[in-house]
């Protein structure tokens, strides 16, 4: 669900999500009128609330398939839990009157639970992006080199969470210091001791580090001269087109490795080698 976010997924998504809200909300208004619970004779209620109940779920979580992701999942627990609500301050269910309360409170509350997250994650990100870019601009340019990577024991996605141990060189000629990082790396590509990084680093502040893994053509001079120092000492694989034989060739005969003790499967073995082999001259 947390995909790129497409217009017909949160069209389909939000109706289904509007509609299940709606059904809801008519039929628990109608739970209130039973023969033999309140005086009096009570109107059957109509096929079309039970109907719309289901469809309204379905084309939600369709919605969800489609492009919707997250904004769709909130907004179905949202319509749930409004619709709950509202019986409750109309005072629908006059012998029942918490569980409206109670039902809806819940559904509204998980519904605002991955909205909150998701800002929360955009404006983590923002912040992340706001240091990396400050750091580019006045940080402390170095080469690192890991000296060490330990496995946390978690995962996500079959990728590990590694803490990487880093000695950096500044490029100015002062001391070297050590840094140290806990990240999500891809299992097929997980560092190791001896991998070299053009780093950028706040000497006064030790959590305030980056290093480098990609480089792209339009990269400024300088990051480009930094991935070529880092490079000069072994360790990094190069971007594809400057690399060495050597590097590609290691790297497939690991992913090989990786492939015959099971760690990956045939598609994700298939699809690295399709990636090296060209770079191999193969």
């Amino acid at each position: 669900m947390g995909g790129k976010l497409r217009p017909v997924g949160l069209i389909v998504g939000l109706a289904g999500a509007g509609l299940t809200g709606y059904a809801l909300f008519t039929i628990l208004a109608s739970a209130g009128c039973i023969a033999g619970i309140k005086g009096g004779a009570c109107p059957a209620p109509g096929p079309s609330p039970l109907l719309m109940l289901p469809l309204g779920i379905v084309l939600a979580v369709a919605g969800m398939v489609m492009g919707g992701g997250t904004i769709v999942f909130a907004a179905l627990f949202l319509a749930i839990g409004i619709g709950a609500l509202a019986i409750g301050a109309l005072g629908l269910m006059p012998d029942m009157p918490s569980f409206p309360w109670l039902f809806g409170g819940m559904f509204f509350a998980g519904g605002l639970l991955p909205l909150l997250g998701g800002l929360a994650l955009r404006r983590t990100g923002a912040a992340k992006l706001v240091q990396a870019t400050e750091l580019m601009r006045s940080g402390t340019r170095a080469v690192g080199t890991i000296v060490e990577v330990s496995d946390t024991g978690v995962s996500v996605n079959d990728n590990p969470r590694v803490t990487i141990r880093m000695r950096v060189e500044p490029l100015d000629g002062s001391a070297a210091v050590e840094r140290s990082k806990t990240i999500l790396v891809s299992r097929v590509a997980i560092p190791r001791a001896g991998d070299r990084y053009p780093v950028w680093f706040d000497p006064a502040d030790p959590d305030k580090w980056m290093y480098g893994t990609d480089m792209e053509e339009s990269a400024p001079a300088e990051v480009k001269d930094m991935f070529a120092r880092a490079r000069a000492g072994g360790g990094m694989a190069a971007p594809a087109g400057s690399e060495s034989e050597d590097g590609p060739v290691a790297e497939l005969t690991r992913l090989s490795e990786l492939w015959k003790s099971g760690a990956l499967s045939d598609a994700e073995f298939a699809d690295a080698k399709a990636r090296l082999l060209p770079r191999i001259g193969t």
